[in-house]
C-alpha cells in the first residue's frame, strides 16, 4: 500500500483529510501533538490500512526535519504530503507577540517549507498538498501573523511545483468558511454566510471532494483550489 502522511491528522480538516487517504486505501503516517491520534489510529484499522502516530513539535524546526526520515524508517512506500498543521492566532500586527510570531511562522510556513524540502530529497514523487487559507488574497489585519505565513507558504508551493514538477506536483487548498475558528461554535459561520457570493457556509466534505481531484487528476500542478464559494473573490466584511 502507498503511505500518506498527513500533518495535524489528529484534529479538523487534517483528521478528515486522513481519513480520506485510509478510504482511498493509503496507510496513514499521522503527525499530532497536542491531540491524540487515537479515532484516526482506529478508522484506519477499520479499512484495513496501516497507520502509525508521530508526536512531533513542529514549532521545533529540528525535531520537523526529522519527521520524513523518521516516517520512512516505517513506511518506504510515500506517496503523498499534507501540510495541515496551523495555529490559528487572533492578533494584528501591533499586538502579535514575540512568540505567537515565532510559533506561527514555524507551524505554517517554516515546518512545511522543510518537510517539502525533506520530502523531495527522500522520496521524489507523488504529490504535495499544502493546505492554505482564501485569507490569502486579501488584507485583513485580524490573523496577522496567520496570514502572513499562509500568503509566503502559497508562494513556496508555485515555487515548489515549477522546480519539481517533473518528479514532485505540489498543488495548495485554500477552504474558505468552512469550520469555526477553535473557541467559536456554528453561530460564527451562520453569522458569516451572507458575506459569501453563495450565501453558506461550505462543508468538509468539499475540502475531500478537492482533495480527491488532486489526487487523481496527475495533470494538475502548481494550482491553489480555492474552495470557498467565491468569498476570496468577494469583498466583505471582517470577520
Amino acid at each position: 500500500m502507498p503511505t500518506a502522511i498527513v500533518t495535524g491528522a489528529a484534529v479538523r480538516i487534517g483528521k478528515a483529510l486522513a481519513c480520506r487517504l485510509a478510504d482511498r486505501g493509503y496507510d496513514l503516517a499521522v503527525h499530532h501533538y497536542h491531540s491524540q491520534p487515537d479515532d484516526v489510529l482506529a478508522y484506519a484499522k477499520s479499512k484495513g490500512v496501516k497507520a502509525k502516530g508521530y508526536s512531533v513539535d513542529l514549532t521545533d524546526l529540528a525535531a520537523a526535519e526529522k519527521l520524513i526520515p523518521d516516517v520512512l524508517d516505517d513506511f518506504p512506500d510515500v506517496e503523498v504530503l499534507i501540510n495541515s498543521a496551523a495555529n490559528f492566532i487572533q492578533q494584528n500586527i501591533e499586538a502579535t507577540t514575540n512568540e505567537t510570531l515565532t510559533d506561527t511562522l514555524h507551524l505554517n510556513l517554516m515546518t512545511p517549507y522543510l518537510l517539502m524540502r525533506e520530502y523531495k530529497r527522500r522520496v521524489n514523487r507523488g504529490l504535495i498538498v499544502n493546505i492554505l487559507d482564501e485569507r490569502i488574497n486579501k488584507n485583513i489585519p485580524t490573523f496577522a501573523a496567520y496570514s502572513v505565513a499562509k500568503v509566503a507558504l502559497a508562494h513556496a508551493t508555485h515555487l515548489a511545483a515549477v522546480e519539481w514538477g517533473d518528479t514532485v506536483r505540489v498543488n495548495g487548498i485554500a477552504p474558505g468558511l468552512i469550520l469555526p475558528p477553535p473557541g467559536h461554535g456554528d453561530e460564527y459561520l451562520t453569522r458569516n454566510a451572507p458575506y459569501v457570493p453563495t450565501k453558506t457556509h461550505g462543508q468538509v466534505e468539499d475540502i475531500m471532494h478537492g482533495l480527491d481531484y488532486l489526487l487523481t487528476s496527475r495533470f494538475v500542478n502548481g494550482e491553489v483550489l480555492f474552495i470557498d464559494g467565491g468569498e476570496s473573490k468577494a469583498r466583505r466584511s471582517p470577520q
